[in-house]
């Protein structure tokens, strides 16, 4: 079988008009050099070169040889430097899956942000509300939220995701504030997700870490997260959102997060990809990137005392990155 790394110092040798110099061009010593032409040769079964104490020169076949083969070697070596080179500047589409839950304006945030430092690379996001397969469905890498779907995926921890239990001012007037997580039974929810189950919140004391779960009947069930802060917003009911997509209402005043005192249990968000070897630039940068916007996001929210606090630093956050 051909190897090209003998096709190379061949040619090399040929190039440089001697052992010695071939092997100095390719930091390689001089037995070396002469052992892969000596290789080359035995697989061709045919010499190539005419070695004598003093020089080399090239026999018939060795030269014919020698001047079909050069231009194709540099071809393979010119694609190679420049794949090297593409892949050292990330290019090309990166393919991304986003739960449904998760695609508000923060998302297309970050993207715009990376997008600005790698102008060569495009996006595209789909957003998933079942289980999705990212090797069999193409994607480059995934977010996801809670338990990982497949233990195959190589998978990092991006941060803990708060959610707030909120509600409109018009719908805290009809039903009344609550004082108490379990009052919650009395009233109606928009319920994220399918189906016209109950939902149930499970929420923890900050200072005592008391636990409790209640249960609340959804008036709507939708599986975006926009269509629920919409119908929270307009007084359908309570909602348990993520803190940080219903920061804007939250901050306008068309939200009012119930618990000062309570926090509904935290969600985990990943990133998954397929494999850690041979990982595109694209991939890779994105997944440096993520991660150390999500670190700081983390370091600059969670000692934050309430989610009025978690939004307000956030959109400092936020506004601090884009001047």
């Amino acid at each position: 079988m051909l190897d090209l790394n003998e096709l190379t110092v061949f040619i090399r040798v040929v190039d440089e008009g001697s052992f010695t110099n071939a092997g100095r061009a390719l930091a390689m010593p001089k037995s070396r050099v002469s052992r892969m032409v000596a290789d080359l040769e035995e697989k061709l079964g045919c010499r190539l070169l005419q070695r004598t104490t003093r020089q080399i020169s090239l026999t018939e076949v060795g030269a014919a040889y020698y001047n079909r083969c050069r231009h194709l070697v540099n071809e393979i070596l010119d694609a190679h430097e420049m794949i090297a080179d593409r892949e050292e500047q990330p290019h090309g589409t990166l393919k991304i899956a986003i739960p449904k839950s998760g695609g508000s304006a923060v998302v297309g945030h970050y993207i715009a942000r990376y997008l600005s430092v790698y102008p060569d690379v495009t996006i595209e996001v789909l957003h998933y509300d079942t289980a999705v397969n990212l090797i069999q469905d193409g994607f480059d890498l995934g977010i996801f939220l809670g338990p990982m779907p497949d233990s195959s995926l190589v998978a990092r921890t991006l941060l803990e995701a708060d959610s707030v239990l909120c509600a409109s001012p018009d719908y805290i007037r009809r039903a009344g504030k609550p004082g108490h997580p379990r009052d919650l039974a009395q009233m109606k929810c928009v319920k994220i997700g399918e189906g016209r189950s109950a939902e149930e919140f499970e929420l923890v004391h900050r200072q005592s870490g008391e636990v409790c779960s209640v249960r609340v009947e959804p008036a709507v069930s939708t599986d975006l997260v926009s269509t629920a802060i919409g119908c929270i917003q307009s007084g359908v009911g309570i909602g348990d959102v993520p803190s940080l997509l219903a920061g804007e209402a939250i901050m306008s005043g068309q939200l009012t997060p119930l618990f000062a005192d309570w926090v509904v249990r935290p969600e985990t968000v990943s990133i998954a990809y397929p494999s850690r070897q041979y990982l595109p630039s694209k991939v890779r940068t994105f997944i440096d990137f993520i991660v150390k916007e999500a670190e700081k996001l983390e370091t600059h929210i969670k000692t934050k005392p309430t989610p009025e606090k978690k939004v307000e630093a956030f959109v400092s956050l936020i506004k601090n990155s884009t001047d």
